[in-house]
């Protein structure tokens, strides 16, 4: 869908830049299509980041929501000074924390992530396509046994793509201690992994 004053493939491909600011701005005005367009860009985003660190989709379907009832309450004050996607970032992972915090959440099955037997689609598929499923299974089982921290750093970095210094900044940590859990992730996905060799 595009709106009047901007392209929504434009804002994806340029986030950060002038086509951001327009769509905060308008935003900002309390303008409805803006407000919907930044939702339907960083939902998928700030979704993954929140399966990932609750490990429960229903408790991330109500992190989801109160993110961006934050982002939208907070819009009015948020100033350019770091791009739209780091801030968003940081206030789910700030959430993520405050939810296990509160709830103490216990290790959930991946099962819980992938979905029941009821909810996967049960049409045919090629073997190409069924080693890919098993592979992506064995992997995000293996990144969920991380630690939260590790965990984190590694979906930040491999899922949604950020730099070192934009984790740095969603986290508020110093970009070393970023290279250092992401080395330690990397080397506890490999120990956990190394069965799997010839799979991979």
């Amino acid at each position: 869908m595009a709106t009047e004053y901007l392209d929504r493939i434009a804002v994806q491909k340029l986030a950060g830049g002038e086509p951001e600011r327009n769509l905060v701005l308008a935003a900002q005005r309390g303008n409805a299509a803006a407000r919907r367009d930044l939702y339907e860009i960083y939902r998928d985003r700030v979704w993954s980041l929140a399966v990932y660190s609750l490990g429960d989709t229903l408790h991330a379907q109500d992190v989801l929501q109160t993110v961006f009832l934050k982002v939208f309450q907070g819009l009015g004050s948020f100033r350019s000074q770091s791009s739209l996607a780091t801030w968003i970032y940081r206030i789910a992972y700030n959430e993520c924390q405050d939810y296990h915090r509160r709830r103490s959440v216990p290790h959930v099955p991946l099962e819980t992530i992938l979905g029941t037997s009821s909810e996967i689609d049960t049409r045919p598929i090629s073997e190409d396509q069924q080693a890919r499923r098993e592979r992506e299974s064995i992997i995000q089982q293996a990144v969920m046994q991380l630690s939260l921290k590790l965990r984190t750093v590694v979906v930040l970095r491999y899922v949604e793509g950020l730099t070192y210094e934009e984790i740095s900044r969603v986290l508020g940590v110093a970009p070393g201690t970023v290279a250092s859990r992401l080395y330690r992730a990397l080397e506890e996905l490999e120990e956990r992994l190394r069965p799997f060799k010839g799979f991979f």
